[in-house]
């Protein structure tokens, strides 16, 4: 992990590490848990119910993949330090609702009485 927080190579995102302090194997679970913001016992259980419908080859080696490109956890750095996705989402909810700001006007214009006047001058 770099100074600044980021994930260094493999192009990781800020924020993404494995976490063997609070991990049960290597401490893949506990650092998506952590990355994700959901606690590592659901990682692991679909982990294993995936590996019994078969996935078993694909989750062990994503796992085994995963603990060798991750990065460990410095005990400097905060289990909720992850922020980078925080802007995109307040993004998107600025622009849904600029959307639906924009349809509420259309919808105001389409039933209004002036269009279908409007409307009528146009076809005449």
């Amino acid at each position: 992990m770099t100074g600044d927080g980021r994930s260094p190579g493999f192009g990781l995102p800020p924020g993404l590490y494995r976490d063997p302090a609070h991990g049960k194997v290597a401490g893949v679970c506990a650092g998506l848990g952590a990355y994700f913001q959901v606690q590592p016992k659901f990682i692991r259980i679909a982990a294993v119910v995936g590996s019994l419908f078969g996935f078993f080859p694909l989750i062990a080696g994503l796992y085994v993949l995963l603990t060798m490109i991750l990065p460990v956890r410095s005990e400097g750095v905060a289990v909720d330090d992850r922020q980078w996705p925080r802007p995109t989402v307040d993004d998107l909810t600025r622009r849904f609702d600029s959307l639906d700001r924009r349809l509420a006007r259309m919808e105001e214009l389409v039933i209004s009485e002036d269009f279908r006047l409007r409307q009528k001058f146009r076809d005449l």
